[in-house]
């Protein structure tokens, strides 16, 4: 009888824990329900929505002109006289003048046009390539972009929002030291200008394009970090001047 009675105990204790477990899940579910719809990650952003990005877009395309500023210092911290080797527009006070242009929502991309890449052979280490590379035209860049809410908690009211400029490359074909060379100019945009939506139009704002590194045959042969040296930007400034729209 006694082990009749023990197990009879057993089993109610054991359906008496499989309830307990059962409400216990049933909570939590209602918890993490409840939780989805507080959680600002499932809320459309602004910034996210085709409408938007066409308008955003749209509103910035058009050809532009703005003064750019080089810093270019090889790895002896000598800087290069940019400006006597310049052959574009210049200001009055003999600041060099850049054109660019903003595709539109169909090709969201900035293309910089007529950039002398031709000045990168002032920071490059290797000498034979460093002569091929003084050879070259100017060349047009294009950048992505693309926007962002420049806010931490991204909302569906919130409109301050920023563009941000993707890294470009720039592939040419050299024949230095006997042979022919694909060398790659890695460049990157760490540009981010903020805008509010709300104020119209919108505007560019600084653009600033930065040689990351040097790739020759698929391997890089110098990185440019400003740690070693050398340094090779192009500041684009924010004040721009729209010549169409």
């Amino acid at each position: 009888m006694s082990i009749i009675i023990l197990s009879r105990r057993y089993i109610r204790k054991t359906i008496a824990m499989k309830k307990i477990s059962m409400v216990i899940v049933a909570i939590s579910a209602m918890i993490s329900l409840s939780g989805c719809h507080e959680d600002p990650t499932y809320v459309d952003s602004y910034f996210q929505r085709q409408s938007v990005i066409e308008e955003l877009s749209n509103e910035l395309k058009g050809q532009y002109s703005s003064i750019f500023i080089p810093v270019i210092y090889n790895a002896s911290q000598e800087q290069m006289d940019y400006k006597s080797l310049w052959k574009g527009e210049v200001t009055e006070n003999g600041q060099p003048i850049i054109h660019y242009t903003f595709g539109g929502y169909e090709n969201q991309t900035v293309t910089l046009q007529q950039v002398p890449i031709s000045w990168i052979s002032f920071v490059i280490k290797d000498t034979k390539l460093a002569e091929a590379v003084k050879l070259l035209p100017d060349y047009d860049i294009s950048i992505p972009y693309s926007f962002a809410s420049s806010d931490e908690e991204t909302g569906e009211a919130s409109k301050m929002g920023k563009i941000i400029y993707s890294d470009s490359k720039v592939p040419v074909t050299l024949n230095y030291g006997g042979k022919q060379h694909l060398v790659l100019f890695n460049f990157k945009c760490p540009s981010q200008f903020v805008f509010d939506a709300d104020k119209r139009p919108i505007s560019p704002g600084r653009i600033q394009l930065e040689l990351k590194s040097i790739i020759v045959d698929n391997v890089i042969v110098q990185e440019i970090d400003g740690y070693s040296g050398e340094e090779f930007f192009l500041s684009i400034l924010g004040k721009t001047d729209p010549i169409s729209k």
